[in-house]
């Protein structure tokens, strides 16, 4: 009986030891994982922060713009791979895990990404959002880019597209307008009548 008990201690002190250790490897891999995509959140933002001011001194259908673009294109492709080895081999990660900005870089390369890439990831994202591990507006946006490819009706009002006539970008038509604020107000955004205003989008509701 003696044995039995001793036998009984040391395996509860070895299940206690290998959960110590399990925990201090997960923590160390997220905070590789939080370095690594936070990184990659910097090399997927930094041309794009600069596009306004090319566009504004060479023109938007100067080659300069164009070449930046190229640059841009070439850079996503090789996030979208790091990015999806990620998601693949972890799931979606979410802000609990690897924190806000890492959390954040996920959503910004799948966003940019191409469209099959977008559906692929979609259900990760959608899990983590109803997990409460990403912001809802991530998934919000999302769906209405993968909405708007497929050429059907958005649903947060969140996408717009570039009116050559106008030369102004038009919110993407939305599915159930009368509603819209409603469905926005849900996951945080602010009404879209304010959203069109700050990003001098021209919104027809109509449409």
């Amino acid at each position: 009986m003696y044995k039995f008990f001793i036998l009984i201690i040391v395996l509860t002190l070895q299940t206690t030891v290998n959960a110590q250790v399990e925990e201090t490897v997960n923590i160390q891999q997220y905070t590789i994982l939080k370095n690594k995509l936070e990184s990659i959140r910097v090399k997927d933002q930094a041309l794009r922060l600069i596009l306004p001011e090319i566009e504004k001194k060479f023109g938007k259908e100067s080659e300069e713009l164009k070449y930046i673009w190229i640059l841009i294109h070439h850079q996503d492709s090789i996030n979208e791979i790091e990015v999806g080895k990620i998601i693949d081999r972890y799931g979606w990660l979410g802000a609990n895990k690897v924190g806000d900005l890492a959390n954040q870089s996920l959503w910004l390369v799948i966003q940019h990404a191409p469209i099959e890439i977008q559906e692929k990831y979609l259900p990760y994202l959608r899990e983590s959002v109803e997990k409460g591990e990403s912001e809802g507006w991530y998934l919000a946006f999302l769906e209405d880019r993968i909405l708007m490819r497929n050429g059907e009706k958005q649903i947060y009002g969140s996408q717009s597209t570039f009116n050559k006539e106008t030369g102004k970008f038009h919110i993407y038509p939305i599915r159930d307008p009368e509603n819209v604020n409603e469905k926005r107000n849900e996951i945080g955004l602010e009404p879209i009548e304010e959203y069109a205003e700050k990003n001098g989008y021209i919104l027809d509701l109509k449409e």
